[in-house]
């Protein structure tokens, strides 16, 4: 019998069995699975180990996209690509003959963080007595020297200075720097392989949280599941939560990724119930 003859509801049945089936689920099937169908889950754990990694390769490249690449991508495009920013929106700077200037001062400060940065050319030098040591961090910039301040827990604070003469004869300025704008995409580009790489052991350390915790309660009720196995299923639970917290992080206000996690760690954990009682059937009342 072929499809055409073949009633609807018996042609989408066959359909659906065709996707079902882990030799032909695409990664579209696993990405819809994994996010809405958790009863489907025992399909989702009998692929094969490459479909899974790939899986997982997949999704975490999308969460360092949504955190970190659309934000660079999107600032880099604003200021009409790096070369572009550094001179038309950096203040002018130079370093010559071991004299370092900017044209305007610059001042941050994070009281939360307990960070803070004051670049000031005006002044000729900082000394140890120019940093306030109730701060975490803190960088500050004269004419001639850098301090880099660190209060390092159990030893106390550490100040460190890098002297502009050091450099010798270099010369840097804006013109200098943005002739660098390809070896910058360089970096900007082994950043983000960084981040992807930051993003991954994340991800894995999280499913290994999730694993954990409903395996010591699956040991509770049934014990008539592997960790493995739990492993698994955290992997693929976790896709709709690190989506949305990627979303939440993007947007990047404080509920929002307040949010954002909270929701992440609810569906993530009713999405493993809903699929281990798929796999392992609640015990019938006596």
């Amino acid at each position: 019998m072929n499809m055409e003859n073949m009633p609807q509801g018996a042609a989408g049945n066959s359909n659906k069995r065709k996707r079902m089936n882990p030799d032909n689920m695409s990664i579209a099937d696993r990405f819809v699975t994994a996010m809405f169908s958790p009863g489907d889950y025992p399909v989702l754990l009998k692929l094969k180990a490459g479909k899974i990694v790939s899986f997982v390769g997949i999704l975490v490249l999308l969460l360092t996209l949504i955190q970190y690449g659309i934000p660079m991508l999107a600032a880099i495009a604003g200021y009409g690509g790096v070369r572009n920013y550094i001179l038309a929106e950096l203040p002018q700077f130079s370093l010559e003959n071991g004299i370092f200037t900017v044209d305007e001062r610059m001042e941050r400060e994070d009281d939360s963080a307990g960070i803070y940065i004051l670049v000031d050319t005006s002044v000729d030098s900082f000394t140890k007595d120019d940093v306030d040591t109730d701060l975490l961090e803190a960088v500050l910039v004269s004419r001639s020297n850098m301090l880099m301040y660190n209060n390092v827990t159990g030893i106390g604070g550490i100040v460190q200075e890098q002297r502009f003469s050091d450099f010798g004869n270099a010369r840097i300025n804006n013109e200098i720097v943005a002739g660098w704008a390809p070896v910058i995409y360089v970096c900007m580009a082994a950043v983000f392989v960084m981040l992807y790489v930051i993003t991954l052991v994340r991800y894995l350390g999280s499913a290994l949280l999730y694993a954990f915790i409903m395996f010591m309660l699956s040991r509770i009720m049934t014990g008539k599941i592997t960790f493995g196995t739990m492993y698994k299923i955290a992997l693929f639970a976790q896709t709709v939560g690190a989506l949305v917290l990627a979303v939440s992080n993007f947007i990047g206000t404080p509920v929002f990724m307040m949010a954002g996690s909270t929701f992440a760690m609810i569906v993530t954990v009713l999405i493993m119930n809903r699929a281990f009682f798929k796999i392992v059937p609640p015990p019938r009342a006596s």
